[in-house]
């Protein structure tokens, strides 16, 4: 929950701190708003380093490269970098600042109501991502020469959805670029070990393709309502190698065939046989969404969430409107003001970018590993695995995904943990009768 009740806003810079939204171990994250001349008020998220790692110089590295990246990306299904720097010795990043849930959270909450994610709405989601994740593969720098970004986590807690029906890829906190000063040596693994490509997995060098899969894990999941690899850490490390998981039509015999044949390609094994763009991904789902007739867009994205989250929108609504008519967005002539008390429930929910009851990926996720991955011959020995969360690795998991979230699902993806990962409170997707 908020601890808006509980946080005097103090001035940091030209931001004004409003509360503070989340903390973990790497860091934290405020609501806080930018005020100018002629009355001119902005609401941010501001995302900090905690102060006792400010020394961490890897860490520091790591958030310095992310940024950076970060930065550079400027396109609607992104979540926007505004600025960033070092203020009061505190390493910060300020970003835009969301109402929503991200996707995780947005199928649990269908599933608690006896409803799926439309097929429609699938597209869209899915079509959305293409489009970010397609300008991101294909970003250059000022010099034209091209900066090869790729994600690497990709996976519903990285996905967030606004109340508006927006679509916004977050989270580019392990993202990797040929600009960036740090690097990931060949044989570490890192990401949700249920959403990386077979490549990944092994720990073997990786490309863009590697993101396109992990959208096909999201489609998958979005249209079975199951989890495509099950099981403990090392179990699902075994199958995302082998690329052993049962085929959506299995689970949902009413599927599409072009809707089949769209998995089956952005899931080839073989990235040579898989999709090789996301805009080729994009143009398939376009065509298979005429096919079948129908009428992807943000209004019906909007409706569904409206449907999903209607008493919640209006909660947190009533809070910033509470907080407002209170002076909460004034200019406090001190320094500091006293804000209301944010009403029941309105911080009870993960998932939400910037509002009350928003949450952020300031630890990893639950089925976030970085790990060191053995050659070839010793894939079957488990004990060779070292998993261990890296301080580099804590800290991208940290960063640019500040605005949206951390992972609902149970279960640590820690190597040895024994744990087993959850399936996604989802259900199958609504898919047309077969013809």
């Amino acid at each position: 929950m908020s601890n808006a009740q509980n946080f005097l806003p103090v001035q940091f810079g030209k931001y004004l701190l409003l509360d503070k939204i989340a903390a973990g171990g790497m860091a934290e994250l405020y609501r806080a708003k930018i005020v100018g001349d002629e009355g001119f008020e902005k609401l941010v998220a501001i995302k900090k380093v905690l102060p006792h790692l400010a020394t961490e110089e890897e860490l520091v590295k790591s958030f310095v490269d992310e940024a950076r990246l970060a930065a550079k990306l400027h396109h609607e299904n992104i979540v926007q970098i505004y600025d960033f720097g070092t203020m009061e010795n505190d390493h910060f990043i300020s970003m835009e600042y969301l109402f929503g849930k991200n996707l995780r959270f947005v199928c649990t909450q269908a599933a608690r109501k006896g409803k799926t994610i439309s097929l429609d709405n699938i597209f869209y989601i899915i079509s959305r991502i293409c489009d970010g994740l397609d300008y991101a593969h294909k970003l250059k720098d000022f010099n034209g020469a091209p900066l090869s970004i790729i994600h690497r986590d990709i996976s519903p807690p990285n996905i967030f959805i606004t109340y508006q029906g927006h679509v916004k890829v977050v989270d580019f906190g392990i993202a990797k670029a040929a600009s960036q000063s740090s690097t990931t040596q060949i044989g570490v693994i890192k990401g949700k070990v249920a959403y990386m490509s077979p490549e990944q997995a092994e720990g073997k060098a990786i490309d863009h393709r590697t993101d396109i899969f992990a959208v096909g894990v999201v489609l998958y999941e979005l249209l079975t309502g199951k989890r495509m690899f099950e099981g403990e850490t090392m179990e699902v490390l075994s199958k995302v190698r082998a690329g052993e998981y049962a085929p959506a039509r299995e689970l949902v015999p009413e599927l599409k065939s072009c809707v089949s044949e769209i998995l089956d390609k952005a899931l080839a094994r073989d990235r040579e046989k898989r999709y090789q763009s996301c805009v080729e991904m994009m143009a398939d789902l376009e065509e298979c969404a005429f096919e079948l007739g129908l009428r992807p867009s943000g209004r019906n994205l909007k409706a569904q969430m409206v449907e999903l989250f209607g008493k919640e929108i209006t909660r947190e609504e009533n809070a910033i409107q509470e907080a407002a008519q209170a002076g909460y967005f004034a200019t406090p002539p001190s320094g500091q003001i006293t804000l209301p008390k944010i009403p029941a429930g309105a911080g009870d929910t993960p998932g939400v970018a910037g509002g009350h009851d928003a949450t952020v990926a300031t630890q990893p996720a639950p089925d976030d590993v970085t790990m060191k991955t053995p050659g070839p011959a010793a894939l079957g020995n488990t004990d060779a695995l070292e998993g261990k969360k890296s301080g580099k690795g804590k800290i991208a998991a940290a960063v640019v995904g500040a605005v949206a979230v951390l992972a609902v699902a149970a279960g640590v993806f820690l190597a040895g943990s024994g744990k087993k990962t959850e399936a996604p409170a989802s259900s199958p997707a609504s898919a047309p009768a077969p013809s």
